[in-house]
């Protein structure tokens, strides 16, 4: 399903078993979309987080408000394509100032308004993420959430392993990112 999403509800978890993770997401129904490098360069905001993601499939400046906490969380998104991410990075770099880079390999799987990833993130390891992908003032959060809910419990994620913030705020707590 492809739309412009402006809402989701997530988790991320820590991933120890990504090739048994990656079986459990297949017999979930989701299909391989396929796999890519993304650079994400986090910009100092007063309030949640900007991003300038580069990857193959095209250059994308997002913005998000989510709430950091354990569990599935609701997030406002609003994402804008980029044709020249070189320039938009330095003008975002020189206004705003870089807070930290992260790296990742990403595997992509879809199943309906559901994003799965399983990403190898430089410097902090292996994560599972689950998306479920809506638009405001059509879709129930509340529905998101459950169907969220599910789709964690399916792969067997344990709370001990959920990941309250984003990637750029655990390299910021490792001293790297830069």
């Amino acid at each position: 399903m492809e739309f412009q999403d402006d809402q989701t509800v997530e988790i991320k978890a820590r991933c120890p078993d990504p090739e048994k993770t990656a079986a459990l997401i297949r017999e979930t129904g989701a299909g391989f979309a396929g796999s890519e490098l993304q650079v994400d360069t986090f910009y100092h905001v007063p309030q949640g987080r900007l991003k300038l993601r580069r990857k193959t499939s095209g250059d994308l400046l997002i913005g998000y408000l989510r709430p950091d906490r354990n569990g599935p969380k609701h997030c406002l998104v609003n994402l804008y394509p980029s044709h020249d991410a070189g320039q938009l990075n330095k003008v975002l770099s020189d206004s705003l100032g870089v807070r930290v880079v992260v790296q990742k390999q990403r595997e992509i799987y879809l199943l309906g308004n559901t994003r799965f990833h399983l990403d190898r993130v430089e410097g902090l390891g292996s994560f599972v993420e689950i998306e479920v992908l809506g638009r405001r003032g059509v879709d129930d959060p509340g529905d998101l959430k459950k169907t969220c809910e599910k789709y964690l419990g399916m792969l067997g994620i344990r709370p001990a392993d959920l990941v309250e913030r984003a990637y750029a705020d655990l390299l910021e707590e490792a001293g790297s990112g830069r």
